[in-house]
This record gives structure tokens, sequence and C-alpha cells, in this order.
């Protein structure tokens, strides 16, 4: 089981790594910061409560959590498929990061003067990234750092001079809502799985009757961490990528998507058995890494998304009031409530006209 301290570097890794993506150029406009904002406050927040509280019901990882769930909420059992969706978020992650990581070899450093096409580059850096999993969390917060290194140097490595410190407003668009919905959602880190990591240790601290502490004692300092460095990683997307951040980035990415590839396998393992899920696993990634970074960030933006639609849906809907209200702890009827609303209607809502304003600005 992890240490509570991985879901901290969980929380700093993600919004690096896809601000550059999802809201590139968009540091200096204080709309798009007042859209973001809200999107982590209404939506972030709300189901960052709701995964928590499930992993710390059932006490479980995903895949064992999710059926003992869907036993106590005498539920379906298509709503497991929430634990399916979230391994293979994780592995579109990776597969992500070593796509960028392929395109950006001849992009940024073209004086190596590579032969080999950008599909094969990426599926070189996910050898590594299997090789680099057989150490399982180890190199996560290594990684974290790196990333972070590599962002301060694309950042004051000429990256002021791209527009960062001039800041202006522009007119609200379904695009911009779009794209901060789905980086607050990426920084928050819901859908992945990976909070369910915590299960036994979470059960410990929130469901002990003798020393039953509120859930919220432990989700908003995770939140509040992926606020500064959600900020932080907006003005990074903003900066220019010299060579010298790309190379450094693209050392950390390897290392925090080689912890991401390690989960998804340790939960293919639990639900396959050892051959088929790691054997599934390896094929999963090669395949992944083969596709396009653009159609590999399209695919993890809508898989993400239903991912956590079907997580507010179940949560809000499904489970029994009793069993999240006890998990809660609040200690106002009031604040539940608002969670209530919020994860019924507010986060299906916001995704819904997310998915139009992503779609709109594919279709242009």
């Amino acid at each position: 089981m992890l240490s509570r301290y991985t879901v901290f570097f969980v929380a700093c890794a993600l919004p690096l790594l896809f601000a550059h993506q999802i809201a590139p150029s968009m540091a200096h406009e204080l709309d798009f910061w007042l859209l973001w904002v809200i999107a982590m406050l209404v939506v972030g927040l709300p189901v960052l409560f709701a995964e928590l509280a499930l992993s710390a019901r059932s006490g479980n990882g995903v895949w064992l959590g999710m059926q003992k769930l869907t036993r106590e909420a005498d539920a379906k059992m298509t709503w497991r498929a929430f634990a399916g969706l979230s391994v293979l978020v994780s592995l579109l992650i990776g597969a992500t990061m070593t796509a960028r990581i392929g395109a950006g070899l001849h992009q940024h450093l073209p004086q190596l003067n590579l032969s080999v096409p950008s599909v094969g580059l990426s599926a070189g850096a996910m050898i590594v990234v299997l090789i680099l999993s057989l150490l399982k969390t180890r190199l996560l917060g290594v990684g974290v750092i790196i990333v972070t290194i590599g962002g301060l140097i694309s950042l004051f490595d000429g990256g002021l001079a791209s527009g960062v410190s001039v800041p202006t407003i522009t007119s609200v668009s379904l695009d911009e809502w779009a794209r901060a919905v789905s980086l607050a959602l990426l920084s928050v880190g819901v859908g992945t799985g990976l909070y369910w990591f915590l299960g036994v240790d979470m059960t410990r601290q929130v469901m002990d009757k003798n020393n039953k502490k509120p859930l919220s004692g432990l989700i908003l300092p995770i939140w509040l961490t992926q606020l500064v460095f959600g900020a932080f990683a907006l003005m990074v997307g903003s900066a220019f990528v010299t060579p010298t951040s790309f190379a450094v980035t693209s050392v950390g990415m390897l290392f925090i998507a080689s912890f991401l590839v390690y989960y998804a396998i340790s939960q293919l393992k639990i639900r396959f058995g050892l051959i088929k899920g790691v054997s599934a696993g390896i094929v999963l990634a090669m395949l992944l890494s083969a596709l396009p970074a653009n159609i590999a960030l399209m695919a993890l933006v809508v898989i993400s998304l239903l991912t956590v639609v079907i997580l507010a849906v179940f949560s809000g809907f499904v489970m029994k009031i009793s069993h999240l209200r006890k998990t809660f702890n609040f200690k106002s009827e009031g604040r539940y409530n608002i969670w209530r609303v919020l994860v019924r209607i507010g986060v299906p809502l916001a995704i819904i006209i997310a998915l139009i304003g992503w779609v709109g600005q594919w279709l242009q």
C-alpha cells in the first residue's frame, strides 16, 4: 500500500504535465483563471470528495473496491466499469507523455537528426517506461521534482517574454470552459483510481469508531496543493519550451509515467491474474503509445470526462445516502447537502457543457 504522501506527489505532477497541452498560452487571460478556479471549486472538489469517500468506504483498490460498493448499494455490475476506465485513463496519461516525448524530440532537438518517426520514438519511450515501472513508486517523487525544475527553466529561460506577465481579459467561450474543466479534473486527478491506493489507511482514519476523523481534513490539503501547482502549471503552459527545459521535463515525464503504468498493471493483475494482467498491461501500453499526441490527448479528455460522470452519478444517485454521510463525517448537514447538489447536478452539467465545447473545437 502506498504512502499517503504519494497522493501529494500525484497532485503536484498531473497539472504540470498537461497545462501546456490543454491550456497553452492562457496564463495572461484573467477570465480563464477565473473559470479554472470555479471549475476547481464546483467540479474538482466535489468529485475529489466523492472518489476519496468511495475509497475510504471500500477500504480496497479500485477493482475490489467497486465490487464491494456495488454489492452494498445493490447496484448493477455495469457500474464496475469505472474501475476499468480508471486503469485506461492512467495508461492513456502515460501514452500521452511518451507521444509528447516522441514528437518533441523532432521539434525541440532537431540537431539529433533522428531518422526514426515520432511513433517509433514514442514506442521506444514506452519500453523505457515499462522497464522503469519495475521500480514501482520509487521514481514518482523524483519525477515531480525534475518536471518542476523543467517548468522553472521554461518559465525563466525566455518564458516571461512570451506574454505570461501581460494580463488581459477576453470574452468567455465554451472552448475556454472546456479547457478549464479538463485542466481542473486533471489537476485533481479524479477518475484515475490513484486515490484508491489509500483505501486501507484512509479507512482506518475515517471509519474508525474510536478515532473518527472528518474526510475534509484529508482532502483539503490535497486540493490546496493541486490549486497551487495548477496555478504554477498554467504559467509554465504559457511559456516557451526550450530544448533544455524539454530534455529535463522529458526525464521527469518518464519517471511519472512509469508510476502510472505500474499502477495500471497492478490493478490488471488483481482483476485478471499475474500472467494475463501483466500481458494485457504491456500490450495496451504499447498500443496506446502508437497514437499521435493529439489523438491520445483527445481520447484522454473524452474518456476521463466520461469516467468522472460515472463517478459522480454513482456516488450521487446509486450509493446509499447513509453510507456516504457517515464516511464524510461533516459537522453540519448543510455541507453534505451542498456536496450532494453539486455532485448530482453541477458536475454532470459542467462536464456536458465541457464536452460540447471540446467537440466544437475539434470540428473547427
